[in-house]
């Protein structure tokens, strides 16, 4: 049996009979090649979140796939109907490290617009500095798991009692519609400070001392509905 004819039979094995020795042996032929495909994308493309092992491993994702999809029914040559799908995984992978960083980056810079935001004050008392703080940073936490929750699903079982959810929304309707509208712009769809200031024509400095108000008033709400801000 000629070289090409067993590699079919191999084919064949895998598709119809899910033969596992077959894919092992067909992913060793070209886990080389596949390989070259990384390097090629490497040499263009480094990033100094991977490494060259972080390349070669999504490129052997890619040969899985390209694998587990192809018919060698059709006579097309693998290596020209896998390529695509192979460099595609090693890119599909640079792109999700590249957005995580983006996501990090961004929580970051939200966390110090709050963290700014709260620690400006009018008061010189340093007490009541820092229970605004914490107050307001817990009220922020909060926000973002309600809505987190609503969205997965499990509310209950990440805010433990079951009422706070509805106080919030409560409290939330009873803002003004630009408070209002900046909390759920920075907590609920995750925009920065800059970003709702460009859209509101003010200053990021008033969108701060806005945010600061709001939450401070969300405080106000819970405490008049007896909520116990020391579960906080």
């Amino acid at each position: 049996m000629s070289i090409e004819a067993a590699e079919k039979e191999l084919w064949k094995r895998y598709r119809e009979q899910k033969d596992a020795a077959a894919r092992d042996f067909l992913f060793m032929k070209y886990t080389a090649w596949a390989r070259g495909v990384a390097a090629s994308v490497y040499r263009r493309l480094r990033v100094s979140q991977m490494e060259w092992s972080d390349y070669v491993q999504n490129s052997q994702i890619g040969l899985m796939e390209a694998m587990s999809r192809f018919d060698a029914t059709r006579n097309i040559d693998f290596m020209a109907y896998a390529k695509p799908r192979v460099r595609g995984a090693v890119f599909n992978g640079l792109r999700l490290v590249l957005r995580e960083e983006k996501h990090n980056r961004d929580l970051v810079s939200r966390g110090f617009d709050r963290v700014q935001s709260l620690a400006e004050s009018s008061t010189s008392e340093p007490l009541e500095n820092f229970v605004d703080s914490v107050v307001g940073l817990a009220l922020g936490y909060l926000l973002e798991t309600e809505q987190f929750s609503q969205a997965t699903g499990y509310a209950q079982e990440m805010l433990e009692q079951r009422e706070l959810g509805e106080l919030l929304k409560e409290a939330i309707l009873e803002l003004e519609e630009r408070e209002r509208g900046i909390l759920t712009s920075h907590y609920f769809l995750q925009i920065p400070f800059q970003a709702i200031a460009l859209d509101l024509g003010i200053t990021k400095g008033r969108v701060s001392q806005i945010h600061k108000a709001a939450l401070m008033k969300l405080r106000e709400s819970l405490l008049r509905q007896q909520y116990d801000f020391q579960s906080l």
